[in-house]
């Protein structure tokens, strides 16, 4: 990334303030549909509701989230994305313990509601790719990208990649997957473009799985589909594929690095942050149940304290309280550090040397 005149090797951390910043909103049927926060998915999820209709598949599949978050599992008002995500999967069970009565006995491990809420949220992420406008945020920061840079997304949507697309990014390189290129069916949008032979190596390490990858299998099974590597790569699309899944991964889930796809992932994350002169962190708030990304920064801060190689600048887009414990995780193991409210400000402002 070019700071001050001078390219720097940089990488980035994304989490979901970063696509909230990249694109404030999209329209669907004239409602305002935001990208969700960790926060405020719940809320986000009934905009979209209301969007689709309220006799949409839609509006069934949150009535039975709510309805399980109120009566089951109860929560004081409702909980976070991740929240949900984890405790949907570590409740897969009850239906079959818990069962009493006549009737069918329910299948273990399997529970509607984990179909619903992949449902809704893929659902969310493929709407807001689709309708976002020509030039997002994302197309803006992509703009600013060096050679050799790594981009480490937690995040499941496919904004950044279609920018990245976009600009000439070739996704059988960059995805960084195990298994090869054949699996990955989206080809770069440009041929030839000023930006296309600097985004050549450029990384997009997609630490939770993404929206376009699909592992086979089915709801009633998702160890396998934590655990295994995508089987395909495609463009964003609506449309699931017949005995596959999305692959995507709860941050609380333990079990992550069972499988080389997710060892590779992790540990090329690790090596990007040890190597570069710049990291940026970008709406990502180092939430306490992310125990994985808690552990690489740690790792990483510990590894350039120990060898005496600090970074250059740390650059934090976020409010001042994450600002303040990114600072924290990262303490005597950079030069200087510098931080931005918004992402807007992050693009608009210069960067300063």
């Amino acid at each position: 990334m070019l700071i001050g005149g001078k390219n720097y090797r940089t990488a980035f951390i994304l989490g979901a303030g970063a696509t909230r910043g990249a694109v404030k909103h999209v329209l669907v049927n004239n409602k305002r549909l935001k990208p969700p926060l960790n926060a405020d998915f719940f809320q986000v999820a009934r905009t979209y509701a209301r969007a689709v209709g309220a006799n949409s598949a839609t509006a069934r599949r949150l009535n039975r989230l709510e309805a399980v978050f109120k009566d089951e599992i109860p929560f004081k008002g409702l909980p976070t994305m991740e929240e949900a995500f984890s405790f949907l999967y570590t409740a897969k069970d009850f239906p079959e313990i818990y069962k009493t009565g006549p009737g069918r006995k329910p299948v273990a491990g399997y529970r509607k509601e984990i179909e619903d809420f992949l449902g809704l949220t893929f659902d969310i992420l493929v709407t807001l790719d689709r309708c976002a406008p020509t030039v997002t945020g994302y197309d803006r920061l992509v703009g600013k990208l060096g050679n050799g840079d790594t981009l480490i997304s937690l995040n499941y949507d496919t904004l950044l990649d279609s920018a990245l697309v976009r600009s000439g990014w070739d996704p059988k390189l960059g995805y960084k997957l195990v298994g090869g290129k054949g699996k990955v069916e989206w080809e770069s949008a440009l041929t030839t473009t000023n930006n296309s032979a600097s985004l050549s190596d450029i990384s997009l390490l997609k630490l939770h799985g993404s929206a376009n990858w699909f592992v086979r299998g089915s709801y009633g099974n998702l160890t396998k589909i934590f655990e295994t590597k995508p089987v395909r790569v495609t463009p964003p699309r609506k449309n699931d594929i017949a005995r596959h899944l999305r692959q995507i991964v709860p941050p609380i889930y333990g079990k992550l690095f069972g499988h080389p796809h997710w060892r590779k992932l992790w540990k090329d994350a690790y090596k990007a942050l040890c190597d570069a002169e710049v990291v940026v962190v970008i709406g990502c708030s180092l939430i306490d149940t992310d125990f994985h990304l808690r552990a690489l920064v740690g790792r990483v801060a510990k590894h350039r304290k120990q060898n005496a190689e600090r970074l250059k600048q740390l650059i934090v887009v976020a409010d001042i309280k994450t600002r303040r414990k990114w600072f924290r995780a990262f303490k005597a193991a950079y030069k200087k550090g510098d931080g931005y409210k918004f992402l807007e400000n992050f693009l608009t402002g210069g960067l300063r040397a």
